[in-house]
């Protein structure tokens, strides 16, 4: 029997717009159904949706049109989440309806998603399913079903950095009870590789 729940939280985050850095505070409300009858599945995807959000507390919402600003910050040690236009409440709620749906990878689904904010004088957006994708027609991070909130493009060729940015939710002690449970080594291999003089 699909369960019918609502589910409402709140956080704290950065926005830069216009040129200047504000900090917002989110209102979150979501209608959510359930999709699968093994509660043990229903209750990982709800605490999926709680660890995602709770992320997002001190991140800064920037549009990835400014790379080298979120460079910038990035090398400042600020958290930063992209977005594909600027960060305003309506794309904030979108980006939030695509990436929590894709989180709960079909064992649970938000309906409607509902957002306010401090900035935006209290004006609630409403998201779903019937609503035009806008910018989120194109692939990115918030279809990812892993714990990212970031696009994972290096920005200096000439630098030999891997970032490892897919965060894996058996991290968080979130992977479904039905997956296999495998023991994955994550190793590093320093290769000393000979000029080719010929």
């Amino acid at each position: 029997m699909n369960v019918r729940l609502y589910y409402e939280t709140a956080f704290l985050a950065g926005v830069y717009f216009d040129d200047r850095l504000q900090m917002n505070s989110y209102n979150v409300g979501m209608n959510l159904i359930t999709r699968t009858l093994d509660s043990a599945n229903s209750n990982i995807a709800l605490e999926r949706v709680k660890t995602f959000v709770d992320g997002l507390n001190s991140t800064v919402f920037i549009n990835s049109c400014w790379p080298d600003h979120e460079e910038i910050m990035s090398q400042m040690g600020i958290d930063v989440t992209t977005l594909p236009e600027e960060p305003v409440d309506q794309i904030v709620g979108m980006m939030l309806y695509y990436k929590l749906n894709a989180v709960m990878e079909g064992r649970m689904e938000i309906t409607q998603l509902e957002l306010s904010s401090s900035l935006g004088d209290g004006v609630c957006y409403l998201h779903d399913e019937e609503d035009p994708v806008g910018p989120f027609h194109q692939p990115g991070w918030w279809y990812d079903p892993t714990a990212i909130r970031t696009k994972n493009t290096p920005t200096d060729t000439n630098i030999n950095i891997v970032k490892l940015k897919h965060k894996n939710w058996r991290e968080f002690g979130l992977d479904w009870p039905d997956t296999e449970s495998k023991d994955v080594a994550n190793t590093v291999v320093y290769a000393n590789f000979t000029k080719n003089e010929n």
